[in-house]
């Protein structure tokens, strides 16, 4: 039974096993931006694009002051929160992008959620889950449906919108009133960071 186990999720590069990777996959996601007047003729429940960032950083890993940090998305999530006027304990729940399990640790610390060092204990603790502190991918994130290159961002912004009008199911934040999208690209080279509300 060991032996089954350890064939379905094998080392790819210690200490990453493979359930600790998020699959490159096929998929689409479209997100309809308009001027509130034109949403209000469609829905009652509009959700509001309350602050944006993107920022950028080295592409070579080897040049970066440190690994364990995104500078861009900390840069990208500050530009955002004083665009919105909020505070990283002002967010009700983040979609980050957690292309590995570390990733998702990094995100949560460089967002302003925890310090730096306690994004995976944080996790551990439950403070990131559906009814914790700050509800982290709550559609289960990349690992769980996959990581569509081009469409990743956009599914994001949709599950953020989901939650935001209420519509997400068995997966409802309680009460959210902003929620965060924060999407990677080249290893950390350039980051959005989009904070949405109610």
């Amino acid at each position: 039974m060991e032996f089954l186990k350890s064939s379905l999720n094998p080392v790819v590069a210690s200490p990453l096993k493979l359930f600790d990777c998020c699959p490159i996959s096929d998929g689409a996601a479209v997100t309809i931006l308009a001027s509130e007047s034109v949403a209000k003729k469609y829905t009652d429940t509009p959700v509001y694009v309350v602050g944006l960032g993107h920022a950028s950083d080295s592409m070579a890993l080897h040049d970066r002051a440190e690994l364990t940090s995104l500078n861009a998305s900390k840069i990208a999530s500050r530009q955002a929160y004083k665009m919105a006027g909020i505070e990283p304990n002002d967010i009700s729940l983040a979609c980050v992008h957690d292309c590995f399990t570390g990733a998702e640790m990094v995100a949560t610390e460089d967002l302003g959620f925890f310090e730096p060092g306690t994004g995976g204990k944080a996790a551990s603790e439950g403070r990131t889950a559906l009814s914790g502190d700050i509800p982290i991918n709550t559609d289960g994130g990349l690992k769980a449906k996959g990581h569509p290159v081009g469409a990743t961002g956009a599914g994001m912004v949709v599950e953020v919108f989901k939650q935001l009008r209420g519509e997400a199911g068995d997966r409802q934040v309680a009460d959210p009133v902003f929620g965060v999208a924060h999407n990677v690209g080249a290893t950390g080279g350039t980051v959005t960071v989009q904070v949405f509300g109610r």
